[in-house]
Order: structure tokens, then sequence, then C-alpha cells
């Protein structure tokens, strides 16, 4: 039999059809860095800041962190997402951006504050009280939007 040459076979057109539905998938489930954020509320909900995030979750993301960088977008941060809480350990080095670094619970609480992480400093810093997530931030930011140890978060487009 012959074909035309306008003509798919119903095997090439099954396939298009395939990547169409792939691509189309995959535009509707990325999520950029822009869109993802976490916002801070008081104990009583009322809504204190938010930062646009970047991910590290995987072991390669979380040692190398924010190394390198010279600077840091005022409403952004790099969230460390863990599998469980545990107490957290960090340091600065190779970190040349002064940062607070904030330990937030699997219940999505505060759970401590390490103020003023200072550049390539390699000195432990601990939690202290049991963390799955850590948000690293511009130092001065906490304070600046008021968050404190039991304050709540929540996470948009994650």
């Amino acid at each position: 039999m012959h074909k035309s040459p306008g003509c798919l076979s119903s095997k090439t057109f099954i396939m298009l059809l395939f990547l169409v539905f792939f691509k189309i998938f995959l535009l509707c489930n990325y999520v950029s860095a822009d869109d993802r954020a976490i916002t801070f509320y008081t104990e009583g909900m009322q809504k204190l800041c938010s930062f646009k995030t970047e991910l590290a979750v995987t072991p390669e993301e979380h040692e190398r962190g924010l190394m390198y960088r010279k600077s840091l977008a005022p409403d952004a941060g790099m969230l460390f997402v863990f599998k469980e809480d545990n107490v957290r350990f960090f340091w600065m080095k190779n970190t040349y951006v002064p940062l607070d670094m904030v330990f937030i619970s699997s219940r999505l609480e505060v759970t401590g504050i390490y103020r003023s992480a200072k550049p390539l400093d390699e000195a432990t810093l601990t939690s202290w009280s049991p963390a799955m997530y850590v948000l690293e931030i511009n130092s001065g930011k906490a304070d600046k939007c008021n968050i404190r140890v039991g304050s709540k978060i929540k996470f948009k487009n994650y």
C-alpha cells in the first residue's frame, strides 16, 4: 500500500502526541527559584517576611551551599532540605556573604537562629535543636523580619 507524503503512520502520530504531552507536563511541573518561596509568620499567623529560595537537597548541594558567591539578593535565600529532624552543623568555608541561618523543624516552626555568621569562618555552627530545614539568608534579615524561635513557616511551590 502506498502512503502519501502528508500522512503520518499511527505509530509516528502516537509518538508525536506523547512528546507534546510530555513537554506540557514538564512545563506545568517546572518551578523556578523565582516561583519558590518560604514565608515566615508569627505564632498568631501574622505575616513577617518572604524569601525566594534555591534548594539544596542532595549531599553535594548541601556541601556546596552558597560557597563562592559574592552576593545574595535581599529577598533571596538557600533552603537546605534534609530527610528528618536532627541537630545540624554548618560552617562558612569559602562563603563570602555574611549570613543568618534559620533552623526549621518538620513541624514548620523555627527552632533556632544563628545570626551574622562570618564569611570564610571555618568554625562549626550548630542548630542545637533538631531541624529538618535550614534557610540561609543575608545577615541581619532575621532580626529585620522579626523572625524568632517559634515563628511559623509556609512553603510556596515546593
